[in-house]
């Protein structure tokens, strides 16, 4: 339902064809998580002392954990006297330790003064400004779960974890925390997971001591009020209402019902209003909330990571004096492996289950449930076996299935969630996405599944592919990319949990040892007696019905034995002759040398190619100093842009290539190196990525598939693939047609190009000429004719406001979406930062106001827009419509922005200036891998802006900007100022909720068959909400509701198009 809030841009914006926003990639990767022994077990030393200015602080050095031999940082493993463990990551990066770091984290700690009043005695910050900045951060996470909640109290762990955050003795605001982080440019968060809660942070590191004085108090003296449980509540039931129309987290609950009923497994781990305010009192919740924290959060299952470009003793110092205090219970936390692997050993898991949907799906997964491998994360045995039944290369299950056509992609193992890898157990599950054909042949889809494990079973395990994953492995970690330390530090802590120290960081990486008794054992236990078979799809076999609802989340569902004798055939199943493991990889790295420096580097990307069918960039990383490179490749054509079917088709395309270089290209994915297609605004992006040295080879076979792509697809597969993009965009108002069709779509795109490329990392000149020079004449593609270079233009917004109101698909979904967007004009980096300014001022008050203390929604932002050169900004609200009406949160959004009128009027310039050093700061963080820097490129490439200086240009219009500015801008933005460019959309995406119905008119949008929220895709339709009366009603003005958006659109004005460089 979110994706539909972004459709407004359909009326924003006037041309050939509507896509959304290009999306970069900020965060990297989550490392692979694994969970391990118990850290109580571990081994005591003798207790050290650390004498600070104040006290004096005893403390155990434990181990060191080991690290990537690309890993610069620092790291220290401490056990305070209280049992908590606190692993301290001093961040090796040049940075200047000014004196004042130390004398304004002394002051920090002895006052509660605000920021601009520590920074005027701080003043070397300033002085520093230009100075590369690097986020600090700080993680913590306690050894208790949802697995853990009383069995009358559903919800309590995550209740406690929300509740903890509501202020405490030492600082009592409640949200004096979040605001104190989010003023400085930072972020903070919290989860609960099954055996596990983590609570994490990250902020400018001058603000980190005052940040962690605060994050500890919450687990020393939280206040946990009864006057917040309301609001939290109501946070937490919105946070349910959001999961509600997952399918994901349906299936999951589901499954859970079949555990034992005595177990922690069987339980509603979310937690909504049922559970904690209809089925208890007030008082026995506000006890029961306080008990629980006292009994769990002890001090000695408390495991703490913390990441600053500071010195080791200073971050020592910095976590005895912050959580020294924080109490020890001494208790033992509850003992799960009582439970055993047994907890699936009931009648209810060994059935067939065929699961209704809230989307359109069709998927197989079979589960077994294992004992606990926790202890056996040197040898990853179940990593060993997902990385076979997984493999999508020649002789794979999926390549099996593909050419069947009754699978289009498979997913083996286990996400080591809390859920699916925890002291009691392991889950192992195949899951595979069907086609129309393949639900059709499901039981000869699993006999194909148990042909590929039989074979296993029949070879035994292999020393020669376990060595080649521990090869990819061991140089992966060799060369980690380094992550953002609010990444590493939320992963690490929890790590801690259950590794022993040495081996924090790479006991998830790292395959220490080869365990074939393990592996056999896991593979025998993958019975067909033994397993779990959920079937999720909207068509049920002939003679079913679904009769049954899941007590939590309504899921229906029907079940089924498993009928013996196909149990018996797939138990007795031969290998098929098509199958087999793969063989050695062609793609693995010998090679990792790094590339000498050159004395002449420049600071951006350079343009070394251009002629009338390509322009090619080009970055030597001097920087980061891995074996690693981006291949970046446009394909532009307004040919895909010519209608929205002619895009659906362009979707289908890229599906297909997806399909046809999977089995060549896999091999290559398994060594790290990675491909992917993207369907964008102008075609096609391709992009390669992983160890330089066989990059090349991967560019050459993909140029190769895109010249003989159109003899390559058979109809049965367009036709499942075609079904999968309908599926995805949840109708059929846009039908991408036959092969036939896709095929002439094809061979006019590919027969003329535009093509922008990027070459960035440990890659020569001349090699990275010769690939793209390749790919170019490879694919022979003749250049584009002239003045057809795709253009956008962007529609002017009419002063006042309007409203587009359209209904939610999904009639099981009640969440809506409004997001107001107001438009500014033109691009210029003054105006951008003005915004920006803006957004970071109101941002912590806006989510306080409507989040927290109105309960609103669960999500609620703002942030600053660039529609194809054309700024504005947006306030977005996620609500439920059984809570609020759109037009209700429409007003509240308008209520809160009249308040900033007065706060920008009580902004001194002082607190000014702090905003803009912290956003200056924020601007300057470094960037923590190589593909954070060719992302930010790569956008300025494809947008057509080329603005490499961005930052540095942001920098310096920041610091020019004036409090009268600000305030200027604001006031002709707004409906309470001089709206002299006031020009709002309201995009309001409305949930269902049957109690309202008929209360808002439906407008006729063209479609005429089929209801609005129908269950099948035939019965979807658009239908915009809102006529004249409603207007009148809702005291809007003549003409509010946008009741047709291209009769909106016709006669508005239409920027040039942009072009900011």
């Amino acid at each position: 339902m979110l994706s539909h809030l972004f459709k407004f841009r359909n009326i924003l914006v006037s041309f050939n064809h509507i896509k959304s926003p290009y999306k970069m990639s900020r965060q990297a990767e989550k490392i692979f998580k694994i969970t391990k022994p118990s850290v109580n077990s571990l081994p005591k030393v003798d207790l050290t002392s650390c004498k600070s200015k104040k006290t004096c602080f005893k403390f155990q050095v434990l181990d060191t954990p080991i690290k990537s031999e690309s890993d610069k940082k620092e790291y220290k493993v401490i056990r305070l006297r209280n049992g908590l463990t606190a692993c301290l990551i001093s961040d090796k990066s040049t940075v200047e330790y000014s004196s004042d770091l130390e004398s304004e984290s002394e002051s920090d700690s002895e006052s509660d003064e605000s920021v601009s009043g520590e920074e005027s005695e701080n003043s070397d910050y300033k002085d520093h400004g230009d100075v590369e900045q690097k986020m600090a951060a700080t993680g913590l996470c306690v050894g208790v779960g949802s697995f853990s909640d009383p069995k009358e109290v559903p919800g309590m762990a995550h209740f406690l974890e929300h509740m903890v955050f509501m202020g405490s003795e030492k600082f009592p605001e409640e949200n004096d925390f979040d605001s104190f982080i989010k003023k400085g440019g930072g972020s903070d968060n919290a989860s609960t997971d099954a055996e596990t809660t983590c609570f994490y942070f990250e902020c400018l590191e001058k603000h980190l001591h005052s940040a962690l004085d605060k994050f500890a108090q919450f687990f020393i003296a939280p206040l946990m009020k009864k006057s917040a449980m309301t609001r939290e509540r109501e946070a937490i039931e919105s946070e349910f209402q959001i999961a509600l129309p997952s399918d994901s987290s349906r299936k999951e609950q589901l499954f859970c019902s079949f555990a034992n009923p005595h177990s922690p497994v069987n339980s509603f781990t979310w937690g909504n209003l049922k559970t904690l305010r209809d089925n208890i009192s007030d008082d026995e919740l506000y006890d029961g909330v306080h008990k629980f924290r006292i009994r769990h959060y002890s001090a000695h299952r408390m495991t703490l990571a913390i990441q600053a470009r500071l010195p080791m003793e200073t971050l020592q110092e910095y976590v005895l004096e912050s959580f020294c205090n924080v109490p020890n219970n001494e208790l033992p936390p509850h003992d799960l492996t009582q439970y055993g692997e047994g907890v699936f050993d009931t009648p209810d898991f060994t059935r067939i289950y065929y699961i209704n949907p809230t989307k359109d799906l069709r998927q197989l997964e079979l589960t077994w449930s294992l004992h606990s491998l926790r202890d056996k994360y040197k040898s990853k045995p179940h990593q060993y076996l997902s990385y076979l039944l997984g493999d999508e290369g020649k002789g794979s299950l999926l390549s099996y299935l593909r050419k069947k056509v009754w699978g289009l992609s498979t997913s083996v193992g286990n996400s080591e969630s809390g859920i699916e890898h925890n002291s009691m157990y392991s889950l192992f599950t195949i899951s595979v996405n069907l086609t129309e054909e393949g639900q059709a042949h499901i039981f000869e889809v699993i006999e194909a599944i148990f042909s590929y494990i039989n074979m296993l079973k029949r070879i035994g395990p292999q020393r020669r592919i376990f060595d080649e994953i521990k090869s990819i492995s061991d140089s992966s970690f060799r060369f980690a990319t380094e992550d953002t330390a609010v990444d590493i530090v939320e992963d690490l802590c929890e790590s801690m949990q259950f590794y022993p120290p040495r081996d924090y960081i790479a006991g998830s990486e790292l395959y220490y040892e080869y365990d074939p008794e393990a592996i056999k054992t896991i593979t025998e236990n993958l019975d067909p007696e033994k397993m779990n078979i959920m079937v999720t799809s909207k068509t049920l076999p002939d003679g079913l019905k679904y009769n049954k609802v899941e007590k939590w989340f309504g899921t229906e569902y029907t079940d089924t034995e498993i009928p013996k004798a196909w149990v018996t055939r797939w138990k007795n199943v031969s290998p098929y002759a098509e199958l087999d493991v793969p063989l050695h990889n062609p793609y693995l790295t010998t090679d990792f040398s790094i590339l000498p420096e050159s004395k002449s580097h420049p600071d951006y990307p350079q343009k070394i190619m251009e002629t009338p069918l390509l322009e090619m960039w080009y970055r030597k990383d001097q920087k980061f100093k891995l074996p690693l490179a981006y291949y970046c490749f446009y394909l532009i054509s307004p040919v895909a842009l010519e209608s929205p079917s002619r895009h659906a088709m362009m979707d289908i395309i890229m599906n297909l290539l997806v399909v046809s270089v999977t089995e060549e290209l896999y091999p290559a994915r398994n060594a790290e190196l990675s491909h992917s297609f993207t369907t964008y605004e102008k075609g096609l992006i391709i992009k390669v990525s992983g160890y330089n040295e066989k990059l090349a080879l991967v560019v050459d076979v993909i140029s190769k598939y895109l010249v003989t792509f159109a003899e390559q697809i058979s109809n049965n597969m367009f036709e499942a693939v075609k079904d999968k993009v309908i599926k995805h965009y949840y109708n059929k108002l846009l039908k991408p047609g036959s092969l036939a069709k896709c095929k002439k779509l094809y061979e006019e795109y590919i027969s003329s190009l535009y093509v922008k490329a990027l070459v960035q990392g440990n890659v020569s000149k001349e090699t990275a000429t010769e690939t793209v020079s390749g790919f170019v004449r490879n694919v022979g593609f003749a250049q584009l004719p002239e003045n057809s270079y795709p253009r956008f233009r962007v529609v002017q917004v009419p002063n006042g406001e309007k409203c587009c109101r359209l209904q939610g698909f999904n009639k099981n979904d009640s969440n809506s979406i409004i997001a107001n967007y107001y438009q500014s004009g033109p691009f210029s980096i003054r105006s951008s930062v003005i915004i920006e300014i803006i957004m970071l001022l109101i941002e912590e008050p806006l989510f306080d106001i409507l989040r927290t203390k109105e309960q609103l929604g669960y999500h609620v932002y703002c942030s600053i827009r660039d529609t194809f050169g054309i700024l504005g900004y947006t306030l977005t609200v996620n609500t439920q419509a059984t809570k609020y009406t759109s037009s209700y949160i429409d007003g509240r959004i308008e209520e809160f922005l009249k308040h900033t009128q007065k706060l920008l009027a009580d902004l001194t310039e002082e607190e000014l200036e702090q905003t803009k050093e912290d956003l200056i700061k924020t601007k300057l963080c470094v960037d923590v891998h190589l593909k954070e820097e060719v992302d930010r490129n790569w956008a300025e490439i494809i947008s057509d802006d080329y603005i490499f200086d961005r930052i540095k240009q942001e920098v310096e219009a920041i610091n020019n900007v004036k409090i009268g500015e600000i305030r200027e801008w604001w006031d002709k933005h707004n409906v309470f100022g001089s709206q002299e460019n006031f020009r709002k959309i309201s995009i309001q995406v409305v949930g269902n909720d049957e109690k309202n119905k008929g209360k808002i008119s439906p407008i006729e949008t063209g479609v005429t068959s089929g209801e609005v929220c129908g269950d099948s895709l035939n019965e979807v339709k658009i239908t915009l909400l809102g006529s004249d009366e409603d207007g009148k009603a809702e005291n809007k003005p003549e003409n509010y509701f946008i009741q047709n958006v291209e009769a909106f659109k016709e006669n508005l004005f239409l920027y040039p198009a942009a072009h900011k460089n």
